[in-house]
């Protein structure tokens, strides 16, 4: 018997079309369905594929409370899930195409390089998106595209 990995992460959102767009126009995943809740509830729910078998489930229905105010990271005294980590490539890219949708994203970092964790090299970004969900961006230095590694 074991774990094989996560399956999806159920997010609770309150504009299900504007969840949807960033996901999907914003982040560049692939909407796989959209349906009533039916017998678990009224509003929606839609399945964001985000790669490798790795799925969010969005949830909306009319009585759905704002997330509290606090911080991406540090997260405080907040218990729960304080951010959703994306492994991705190119932060600066990154920083830059989610900027200019509107979103405040924080400066990599370490600012400049990458550094030394239990992980390997890497260095990350914040960010809060629709509904106050909170994102880290996370890149290893061997994958990104400027990196000695590659060539380039």
């Amino acid at each position: 018997m074991k774990c094989i990995n996560i399956h999806h992460v159920g997010i609770w959102v309150d504009n299900m079309d504007e969840a949807i767009s960033f996901y999907i126009d914003v982040m560049g995943f692939r909407l796989l369905t959209r349906n009533p809740r039916g017998s678990i509830g009224p509003g929606e729910r839609a399945i964001i594929h985000i790669g490798d078998q790795q799925m969010l489930e969005l949830l909306t229905e009319p009585n759905v409370t704002p997330r509290p105010d606090f911080p991406v990271h540090p997260a405080g005294h907040v218990v729960g899930i304080p951010h959703i980590c994306l492994r991705v490539t190119d932060i600066p890219a990154w920083r830059q195409k989610l900027q200019s949708c509107g979103y405040t994203v924080s400066e990599p970092f370490p600012e400049t390089g990458f550094m030394h964790t239990e992980l390997g090299l890497l260095r990350l970004a914040f960010f809060t998106g629709p509904g106050g969900v909170g994102f880290e961006l996370f890149e290893f230095e061997e994958e990104n595209p400027y990196s000695p590694d590659h060539g380039v």
